[in-house]
């Protein structure tokens, strides 16, 4: 069910052609003031009562006509979150833009999503607009991010409770912003800057973050990629060569252990012709073969040095921006998976994506070239180990991580599915899953560390 939305608020007594401004908590510009089409083009602005307006140039357009309307957040969302108000939007846009007499003059928000399915995330907001700082127009943007206990939303035993070391405990994200923690990661990764990280009514929280706009319009190169692995290689090498591990209560813990035993891979139908087409001959899939091996997997993933991994390294939660010394640099917006994980655990589902995302490459260069790359951050770091250790932790881990993932998702579509479908309706075997090659590896190493 959709909760959370973002809808126009309906400009009252506005003559056709014409449109105003109000903002969520302010009053208009001027009571009756309307705009002309005529007027786009540089006439001068005036009420139907044929006084001047205050601000009687081109800048003021912004106002009035990119700004017009409003948007308000709908009844069935917390009453916190639709009293955001001029007052408290100034201090996060000054926070912003470095300004401490900033006057916002109008502004407007739209969702962008970003639930990703998880009832964790009630979504991303982007509010927007124009002020002005001593006679000076200038356009701003924030990120609203609103997260909230699964259990608003009936779930259990998914992170709503009091233990911070699930693997979706429903508040890290907001611990981890209001820690400070972020503010001393290794060069080149990061997260958003935070302006404001608090805890509201109803078991909901929100963070106001820097909006990032990537360098590559989210359309990255291999090597791009390849610089993204080699900074995940500089945060998790650092917690083994040069610092101690943090003692924040709120870092997950056995993500995979919990994991297998909350999801019923045991009782999922591997004989239906739709697994079949993903799995084929599943008897001899090394990736079932895995799951029913488990323990051996995890107890050799146990021997694995422990560092901080990131925890959520699907390329979504990148963006490529340069700092201020034009290095590149990783911005990671989710930090809500974030715990203590074996070495090589947070590049399997980078690798993955950029699998997917880059479709003219083979899996086999792609794991190689990201390989390779997170390895030399390590390096970066003063992290020297055997990097048959690391490619372990890098091939069992994501197996299991995307493996299960895939596994639940699967199972929900069968589940959507009344009819039966005879299996030479659907496409032609696709190559070996991710997963099973993954597997594959991690059985090959199993007994050589």
């Amino acid at each position: 069910m959709d909760t959370y939305k973002v809808t126009y608020r309906k400009p009252q007594n506005i003559m056709p052609g014409y449109m105003s401004y109000h903002g969520k908590d302010s009053s208009r510009l001027a009571d009756s003031q309307v705009i002309g089409v005529a007027n786009k083009v540089g006439r001068n602005l005036s009420r139907l009562s044929g006084s001047t307006l205050a601000t009687d140039n081109h800048d003021s357009l912004r106002v009035c006509i990119d700004y017009h309307g409003c948007f308000a957040l709908e009844k069935d969302i917390s009453a916190a979150l639709r009293s955001i108000n001029k007052s408290q939007l100034s201090g996060i846009v000054r926070q912003a833009l470095k300004r401490n007499s900033f006057q916002i003059q109008g502004w407007r928000a739209r969702n962008l999503d970003g639930r990703m399915g998880n009832p964790v995330s009630l979504g991303l907001y982007r509010f927007e607009g124009v002020g002005v700082d001593h006679g000076e127009w200038i356009d701003w943007s924030v990120i609203l991010k609103v997260i909230q206990s699964p259990a608003n939303l009936g779930f259990m035993n998914y992170g709503e409770g009091d233990d911070p070391t699930h693997w979706n405990y429903w508040k890290r994200e907001l611990l981890v912003y209001q820690s400070g923690w972020l503010t001393g990661l290794p060069e080149g990764i990061t997260g958003p800057l935070c302006y404001d990280a608090v805890e509201m009514p109803g078991n909901i929280a929100g963070m106001w973050l820097e909006d990032i706009k990537d360098t590559y319009s989210g359309a990255w190169p291999l090597h791009r990629y390849a610089l993204a692995a080699r900074h995940l290689g500089r945060l998790n090498g650092i917690y083994i060569s040069r610092r101690e591990l943090p003692s924040f209560s709120w870092l997950s813990k056995q993500r995979i252990r919990q994991w297998l035993n909350t999801i019923a891979w045991q009782d999922f139908p591997w004989d239906h012709p739709q697994v079949w087409q993903q799995y084929p001959n599943p008897e001899l899939d090394s990736f079932r073969s895995l799951l029913q091996d488990n323990e051996r997997f995890l107890a050799k993933l146990e021997q694995i040095p422990k560092t901080i991994c990131l925890g959520e390294t699907n390329p979504s939660n990148f963006i490529s921006r340069h700092s201020p010394r034009r290095q590149d640099q990783s911005v990671a917006m989710d930090w809500s998976l974030v715990g203590i994980e074996p070495l090589g655990s947070d590049l399997g589902q980078l690798v993955y994506g950029t699998y997917l995302n880059l479709k003219s490459y083979r899996l086999h260069d792609i794991s190689e070239t990201l390989f390779t790359s997170y390895i030399n951050g390590l390096q970066d770091s003063g992290c020297h180990i055997d990097t048959q250790l690391v490619r372990f932790g890098y091939a069992a881990s994501a197996a299991f991580r995307v493996g299960l993932a895939k596994l639940v998702h699967l199972g929900e579509q069968l589940n959507r599915e009344y009819e039966y479908i005879p299996q030479s309706s659907y496409p032609a075997i696709t190559p070996q899953p991710f997963e099973s090659v993954m597997a594959d590896e991690a059985y090959r190493m199993l007994d050589r560390i």
